[in-house]
């Protein structure tokens, strides 16, 4: 028995047309799987009644996976094969490029103009972006669509084509595959084009998929990298030690070139990390952008001893060690932007893992306007905390939640001719003009300890402790602020009121913590939406959850979402958002830390406070307002079991002046 293809009957609209369009590809695809799967009736029609009863929609042939009915390979070619079977603009509709707005328009453009090619309905008209309708035309045609990699482009083909033509076409030959040429294209079914790249390089072209931008992109990295004179700076990268190489050596000019090319990638996407990780066969290079991980590139696993020998040399680290971890440091300048990297070397089951961490100094400070911090919690900092003359001042997070910028902020707003600001750090990561900086070395030395010590002698006004570790730092950090210091520090704890709790369990006294904590920020930083794509959302039943709220605790409060852009990486996001929880003790709250109450009575006694929301609820706040969304939230930020519904806080923040 053949299932009924015959969708319901619905009014005539672009949504309902939309909804025929997504019963009849449903149907059609169940159909396929009937027909060419070795999937009987009756199993589909078990399959079906299993998932009518899942709490999460799930596509029938998935369930017949996850059955045994049906092999996943099996499953995934019925797949591919039923989306080329469908129009362009429905398979840009289903995977959520082509808005219910969007498909509407195209049709009436499309009726309205047959003749008119779907390119330029769909891009020209700005209802998908290049990268949308490319990978939807790739699928469809059954081309692979790819991301350019350089490090992996054949010298010898590129050098067939001058590279004016290969920038005129948006080409980019890449590798020899079983006798044809693999060249990279923005229209890869650009018959005559294939046509003439078969006549230059004399053998069959296999064509491959990728917008525009990122092969001139490819091709532009390409054409620096010519060594027109001899010499190693083909990225205009100038390494410190860029000469050091030893005869001899694994590195050679493929692997300087390679080096070249992956730290450029890396600053020019605006990576905080770059991870070279040696796999089994391969190596895996990815770069974290916004706190998130992407993959830049892979390499063939012959290349691994060649690049973790050129990357420890520039930075100064043992090349003939390979069984013990190291550390290292170099600096790079690329167009007059000085880029500081940390070397980290982990002695892995496949090699030597490289993370480089990459410290801009230009992007290193950010005006204390510019942290996110609500209006009010704003105002306090300026005209309370950062204008006292003593007090300690502590910012807490996990690593990566900004706590060196925060405090770097701090610093700028208060400097002046009039004080003396001095600091401890490991390492300094930028460098603050007008400020006495120190990088400690707990090793070597000196050490945080001995740094103390030392500049309590240099008459500060400020001193600034770049992460209190032990009772020793924690001490005489707290000292400090008694004799009338203002002092700086970060602290590694989940929220502010973990901090108070570390500080007494470290050993400090709670009469030292009670008489000088001045302002505790805790602080996260969320995936912030793209300006550019995002739309009107629904809230999951899953974050929803996590943050104690049911749907209709949102009232008719819409949350947003991204679709995905040229923008922003079609990720939806783009750039990061900083939420913060402030703590700034009062006389109730002192009088508990010096009796060591236990931490729910402390918690209890935050929301007393002035200007004090928690992470979660700061960051609900921000949700709401179109700025993240509640994932980003659920994922990121300790969980509050007692937050406050948004109507508690509106009139919080209404009635304390918070937005």
């Amino acid at each position: 028995m053949q299932p009924n293809t015959a969708g319901p009957s619905v009014p005539s609209s672009p949504s309902s047309a939309k909804t025929v369009d997504l019963i009849s590809e449903a149907l059609s695809l169940e159909t396929l799987i009937l027909e060419e799967g070795g999937v009987s009736q009756k199993q589909i029609d078990r399959a079906r009644r299993i998932a009518a009863r899942l709490s999460e929609p799930k596509p029938l042939g998935l369930v017949l996976v996850e059955l045994g009915q049906l092999a996943r390979s099996e499953y995934e070619r019925l797949i591919r094969l039923h989306r080329s079977r469908l129009a362009l603009p429905l398979i840009l509709y289903q995977d959520g490029a082509l808005s219910d707005e969007g498909l509407a328009r195209y049709r009436e453009r499309k009726s309205a103009d047959p003749g008119l090619p779907d390119r330029e309905i769909l891009v020209g008209g700005n209802l998908v972006t290049e990268q949308q309708f490319l990978q939807a035309l790739c699928v469809k045609n059954d081309i692979e669509f790819v991301e350019p990699e350089v490090a992996l482009v054949d010298d010898s083909l590129l050098a067939k084509a001058s590279m004016s033509y290969l920038v005129r076409q948006r080409a980019l030959p890449f590798q020899e595959m079983e006798g044809a040429v693999a060249v990279i294209l923005a229209d890869p079914l650009d018959d005559r084009l294939i046509m003439d790249l078969e006549r230059i390089f004399g053998r069959p072209v296999k064509p491959f998929g990728a917008p525009s931008d990122k092969i001139l992109e490819a091709l532009r990295i390409l054409d620096r990298l010519e060594d027109s004179d001899g010499k190693d700076a083909k990225t205009s990268l100038q390494y410190r030690t860029i000469e050091d190489i030893e005869p001899g050596d694994d590195s050679g000019e493929e692997a300087v070139r390679l080096v070249d090319y992956l730290l450029y990638r890396a600053i020019e996407v605006g990576a905080s990390d770059l991870h070279i990780e040696p796999l089994q066969s391969r190596v895996r290079v990815r770069v974290r952008v916004d706190g998130a991980m992407r993959p830049l590139t892979e390499l063939p696993g012959s290349y691994a001893a060649r690049v973790v020998s050129r990357i420890k040399v520039l930075g100064g680290a043992d090349i003939a060690e390979r069984r013990l971890h190291q550390d290292g440091r170099l600096l790079v300048k690329v167009e007059d932007r000085e880029i500081d990297i940390r070397l980290s070397t982990y002695a892995s089951v496949f090699g030597e893992t490289i993370v480089l961490r990459l410290l801009d100094r230009r992007r290193g400070l950010v005006p204390l306007d510019g942290l996110g911090f609500e209006s009010s919690v704003l105002t306090v900092l300026r005209d309370v905390v950062l204008r006292a003359s003593s007090g300690l001042v502590l910012v807490t997070g996990p690593t990566g939640s900004g706590k060196t910028t925060t405090l770097y902020s701090f610093i700028d707003y208060v400097l002046d001719d009039s004080i003396k600001v001095i600091t401890s750090e490991d390492p300094v990561e930028y460098v603050l003009e007008g400020v006495t900086q120190c990088s400690v070395n707990e090793k070597s030395g000196p050490t945080f300890a001995d740094s103390l010590r030392a500049m309590l002698r240099q008459d500060p006004d400020i001193i600034v402790l770049g992460e209190i570790r032990d009772k020793v730092t924690a001490e005489l950090g707290v000292e400090a602020a008694l004799t009338g210091h203002k002092v700086f520090c970060t602290f590694h704890t989940e929220d502010s009121v973990s901090a108070v709790l570390r500080l007494l369990d470290m050993g400090v006294e709670p009469f030292l913590v009670s008489s000088t904590l001045s302002c505790i920020v805790a602080q996260r930083l969320l995936l912030r939406l793209c300006e550019d794509c995002r739309r009107q959302g629904r809230a999951s039943p899953r974050d929803l959850r996590f943050l104690g709220m049911a749907p209709e605790d949102l009232g008719r409060q819409p949350v947003m979402e991204g679709v995905g852009c040229a923008n922003c990486g079609n990720t939806g996001y783009r750039g990061r958002l900083g939420i913060h929880e402030v703590l700034l003790p009062d006389d109730d709250f002192r009088d508990a830390v010096l009796r060591r109450a236990p931490s729910r009575e402390l918690r209890a006694l935050t929301r007393k406070l002035p200007v004090f929301l928690t992470l979660q609820e700061d960051g609900f706040l921000k949700a709401v307002k179109g700025e993240t969304t509640l994932s980003e939230i659920a994922d990121n930020v300790p969980r509050d079991p007692d937050a406050r519904p948004l109507n508690v806080l509106r009139e919080i923040t209404s009635t304390r002046g918070l937005v």
